[in-house]
């Protein structure tokens, strides 16, 4: 084999792809309701928009459109966590995050763009399970994972334009590049035969973890940036040992046995399964946002879209956990939602936001909301 395909399609330790993947799409989601909900109140107000791409500036996304897709794109990205993530469920995070922040520049942050690669990324992944991802025994399973090399590769390139921004303005360079040639060697630790590399390279996680916690950054990308930094610099048998111990439970459960045709048991899990579909998304109610209702809607309409075949003619009790994740994530919602500022904060933009434009209808309306949700 080529050097170049031994970068790329050489062994890495499994657990890496399925942490990061869960890492990632768990933070995405809280960040998208703590932190991009707010600001929605501002969407829809005149008619006016101006999008992040030209062809885009004639759509004008209602405040319940934006809430809406946030709150689509979170709970569908929360149930990926919490049960074995699907191909086209992440797919569709991907187009819901992306035309989340790329339909306005309201909410403008600067590390959106790279979520969307990652989420990019995260579609041609390996879709494991935690059987199959940390075994019994010490020893990790390796396989060749190339989408989890070119999520190392994005984040190396992301790394690098930082070095050349900084040094076109004059600043200090050297410890973003440091980060980018980390990121380049990070995922040949696993297969790498020298000992040497493999001593070294969790040493490289000191440059990613200083970056980002000696140069102010906006929102929570230090977060994710030092998270994927652990995950991905670990040694093999830490990562290993990490993975084994949070998915515990999920190994313990029973193992389901290859039946086949439909029987009686068939039945009750599809009936179950559409009836918790139906009364998942009912939780959603009690978040009082515009919007939020009709997104966990569509999440569980997209649930059973992933489900296909498998919700009737699978006589096992797995579309029952994906149901189960589903109430995981409208849960997660109203919990976050309820016990943080994120609705005060939306209601209290969105009075603002009317006093600066003279409709004073609307901005007692808000003010009244934001009165009953003050913390």
């Amino acid at each position: 084999m080529k050097p170049l395909e031994r970068y790329w399609f050489g062994d890495v330790a499994l657990a890496r792809p399925y942490l990061v993947l869960r890492f990632v799409l768990a933070l995405l989601a809280f960040d998208t309701w703590l932190n991009m909900m707010p600001q929605g109140a501002k969407y829809g107000v005149g008619a006016f928009n101006v999008a992040h791409f030209p062809w885009f500036d004639t759509f004008v996304p209602s405040s319940a459109f934006y809430l809406g897709v946030l709150a689509f794109t979170g709970v569908l990205a929360l149930s990926q966590v919490l049960y074995r993530p699907h191909r086209i469920a992440i797919m569709l995070i991907a187009a819901g995050y992306t035309l989340g922040w790329s339909c306005s520049l309201l909410d403008s942050v600067p590390y959106h763009y790279l979520l969307s690669l990652y989420l990019l990324c995260f579609v041609f992944f390996p879709m494991l399970s935690a059987r199959a991802a940390f075994s019994r025994s010490d020893r990790a399973p390796r396989g060749s994972v190339a989408a989890y090399v070119l999520f190392c590769v994005t984040t190396a390139i992301m790394y690098f334009y930082v070095a050349a921004w900084s040094a076109a303005e004059g600043r200090a360079y050297w410890l973003p590049m440091a980060c980018c040639v980390a990121f380049l060697i990070a995922s040949m630790q696993d297969r790498a035969e020298l000992a040497a590399l493999r001593m070294a390279a969790p040493v490289l996680v000191a440059a990613p973890v200083a970056f980002h916690l000696l140069t102010p950054q906006q929102g929570w990308l230090p977060v994710y940036m030092i998270g994927i930094a652990l995950l991905a610099f670990a040694p093999t048998q830490w990562i290993h040992a990490f993975g084994r111990t949070l998915t515990r439970p999920a190994r313990s459960m029973a193992e389901e046995r290859p039946e086949g045709g439909i029987d009686e048991r068939a039945s009750q899990v599809f009936y179950l399964s559409l009836l918790g579909l139906v009364v998942a998304p009912m939780v959603s109610m009690f978040v009082d946002m515009p919007g939020v209702k009709t997104g966990c809607t569509l999440t569980a309409i997209a649930m059973l879209f992933v489900m296909g075949r498998q919700l009737y003619f699978t006589p096992r009790w797995r579309p029952l956990w994906r149901v189960a994740s589903l109430f995981g994530g409208c849960l997660a919602l109203w919990i976050t939602v309820t016990t943080s500022s994120a609705r005060f904060d939306y209601y209290h933009e969105g009075a603002l936001d009317a006093d600066r434009r003279g409709d004073q209808d609307a901005a007692m309306m808000f003010r009244e909301k934001a009165d009953r949700y003050a913390p």
